[in-house]
């Protein structure tokens, strides 16, 4: 498997790579690259202007492991450098039940001296010696710019000699480039997830005449560690896969995010619920109980899920409010707007068996608030009026936040933290870099380390809370995000063609989003008005967040019922392997089409939409999983009211015709295998 410092993956097809085999692949690879022989470390280091390669050898070495579950193995290497006393403490989860193994690199200067100058660190650094084609291809997909084509994945060649760099910018995990990638050659590849809501930069080259080489890690580090100090890395998940099928490995990425990553309660996975925006879109920063609730009533009965109060609850509003957290939480509210505070609109909710979604920016600070003027050694200013980034790597900050939130999810009765994040983070920690350049890149390792902590400790203190994830839309999701949170707001850009209405643009991104991001990232949503089949399955990844004002006396209720309906009894596929049938583009013109399949069940379903310029009529679906041997029952809805179920053999559903008369127009199809 391993020939000197390069990853050798046997040829084989896609048969010989299934799961037990795959997952057996994972975890001799990790046992290996954990081992701390020098030349099989899956990552780098410069340490005292040195490379970590030509020293680490010299230095002693620790390896141990435990089980951590029936599901988990951790393996723990150490190596200490023996004349200063840094200690690299590499934790590897690695998975017996799906494929991939997980690390984080934790740093600790055990000795009684400032360490020389740390930097360049790569947390995943690995060469992969492909014995197939010379032309790699590195499937990527955009990060959340907010843009029309946030989320859409592309293909890079990779050729001899070509590198391909990608970072993420403003100290947001995803504006920008996506912190998940596929990198295919001949007979297999790796996928690679990063996790660190943070500034990372990675390289992907093509080393000619040699290996591929992945490089991922926290960009501008140039630190020394004080005695006892301990800093941690950007975590890593990777998957080795083989054959020749690029969305099968998807697939097994999904279903260790399924097992391993993403959040459960109860032991049940977070699905996004199907919620109503309420005053989004319409009253804004004139949100008072009263229209609150006025746009509750009308959902009453429809089946939501969620009742959502966004940004616009606080004293002085959005986003001049911004600061008024603290003690006695009674302060962040305005007493002409919200006179009986958020309890009444939570107890409404709940009377009518929604959930309670209620939204914060904890980190940002608007001038003259209260936080600005009461603790301004907490603020990370642009300039000296206090107001800018409250700094979560101050403990005593990140605490004080930490008990706020805690109190307000009690006192509200919340049950779902929605937390937005809409300033780039970067600068500021720059500002304080630039106070001690032999520190550069401490500040964003506290704040992310805070900013980690706040999220766990407000999940222990609620089992049954879950966090929504946003940041301007979806510019904050990654692996450390994603194994905390959901994101239900997964890009800003559909905002301006739903309030300019046009819901069959907002439609067509909702669909690009889907099919991009769904390959790594399970479930995700975004804004979505529209009731009519089309518009609210556009929208819909096993929940949707709905923004439409249904208050007026004439608004098709009872459509929107039946789209809800709809939306809870396919939730099950959802969980499936994932398979765009579809070239996926953000061209009006085109189609998307999108499978899911349970292959324990042997059922799945197709989701296809004719979006509202396209010239063409039918498309024909090559469905994946099917058994041509085999009948199966199908069943199309083109409206919410299934047709009748008719008996399909197998060779027919493989290459299904799909016709959609109306443009935009949709289809539902579902299948299911007929057991003797």
């Amino acid at each position: 498997m391993e020939t000197d410092s390069h990853i050798v993956l046997p040829d084989g097809n896609t048969e010989d790579w299934r799961l037990e085999p795959t997952v057996a692949f994972n975890r001799r690879w990790a046992e290996n690259a954990f081992s701390g022989t020098p030349e099989s470390l899956p990552f780098s280091f410069v340490y005292g202007g040195e490379p970590s390669s030509t020293f680490l050898g010299g230095w002693k070495r620790e390896v141990r492991d435990e089980p951590i579950d029936a599901t988990r193995r951790r393996r723990t290497l150490t190596l200490t450098d023996p004349k200063i006393g840094l200690q690299v403490r590499a934790v590897c989860t690695i998975y017996t039940d799906t494929p991939g193994a997980d690390w984080t690199l934790y740093f600790t200067n055990t000795g009684d001296k400032d360490t020389p100058i740390l930097e360049q660190v790569n947390a995943v650094d690995v060469a992969v010696k492909s014995s197939g084609a010379n032309v790699a291809v590195l499937h990527r997909i955009n990060g959340s710019p907010c843009q029309v084509d946030d989320w859409l994945p592309f293909d890079e060649a990779l050729s001899p000699g070509k590198r391909i760099t990608f970072a993420t910018r403003g100290g947001k995990s995803a504006w920008g480039a996506g912190p998940f990638f596929n990198l295919e050659w001949g007979n297999g590849g790796v996928i690679t997830a990063i996790g660190w809501s943070g500034q990372w930069g990675a390289a992907v080259e093509h080393v000619k005449d040699g290996p591929v080489r992945i490089q991922a890690g926290m960009e501008g580090m140039h630190l020394l560690l004080h005695p006892g100090e301990t800093i941690r890395s950007p975590r890593i998940l990777q998957l080795y896969w083989g054959g020749n099928d690029a969305l099968r490995a998807h697939n097994l990425f999904r279903r260790t995010m399924f097992n391993h990553v993403v959040p459960k309660v109860n032991g049940k996975t977070v699905t996004p619920p199907i919620v109503h925006l309420s005053t989004s879109f319409y009253e804004l920063n004139n949100s008072t109980e009263a229209n609150v609730l006025s746009h509750l009533e009308p959902i009453k009965g429809l089946g939501f899920e969620h009742f959502w109060l966004d940004a616009y609850w606080t004293r002085d509003g959005f986003p001049k409010g911004m600061g008024h957290y603290g003690f006695p939480i009674r302060r962040a509210e305005p007493p002409d707007r919200f006179p009986r505070g958020l309890k009444p609109i939570s107890d409404a909710a709940h009377k009518e068996g929604m959930g309670f979604l209620v939204w914060f920016e904890p980190e940002r600070v608007a001038p003259n608030t209260e936080i600005a003027k009461e603790h301004p050694e907490w603020v990370i200013p642009p300039d000296k009026e206090g107001s800018g980034l409250f700094n979560l790597g101050i403990p005593e900050a990140r605490e004080y936040m930490t008990r706020y939130l805690i109190t307000a999810l009690k006192e509200y009765g919340i049950d779902c933290l929605r937390i937005d994040f809409n300033i780039g983070p970067l600068p500021f920690w720059q500002s304080l870099d630039r106070k001690d350049p032999d520190r550069a890149g401490m500040a964003q390792i506290r704040y992310v380390e805070g900013h980690y902590q706040m999220w766990d400790e407000i999940l222990a203190a609620f089992p049954h809370l879950f966090i929504d994830n946003c940041a301007s839309g979806g510019m904050r999701i990654d692996l450390e995000a994603c194994a905390r949170s959901i994101p239900l707001w997964r890009t800003d850009a559909t905002i301006a063609p739903l309030e300019r209405r046009d819901f069959n643009q907002a439609a067509l991104q909702n669909q690009v989003m889907t099919a991009g991001l769904s390959r790594y990232v399970p479930f995700s949503t975004s804004g979505m008005m529209g009731a009519t089949p089309y518009w609210f399955r556009s929208g819909f990844n096993a929940g949707t967040s709905f923004c439409e004002d249904c208050r007026p006396a004439d608004y098709p209720r009872e459509l929107l019922r039946q789209g809800i309906a709809e939306g809870k009894r396919i939730r099950k596929y959802f969980f499936g392997d994932f398979y765009p049938l579809s070239d996926v583009t953000v061209s009006p013109y085109d189609w998307c089409v999108l499978q899911y399949h349970r292959p324990a069940e042997q059922d799945g379903m197709v989701m296809a939409f004719r979006r509202h310029k396209s010239p063409y009529t039918t498309f024909v679906c090559d469905l994946h999983d099917i058994d041509p041997q085999a009948t199966y029952e199908v069943t199309l809805a083109y409206d919410y009211k299934p047709a009748k179920p008719v008996r399909v053999q197998g060779t027919d559903l493989e290459h299904y015709k799909i016709e959609i008369s109306e443009r935009p127009g949709s289809l539902l199809l579902e299948y299911k295998k007929v057991t003797r």
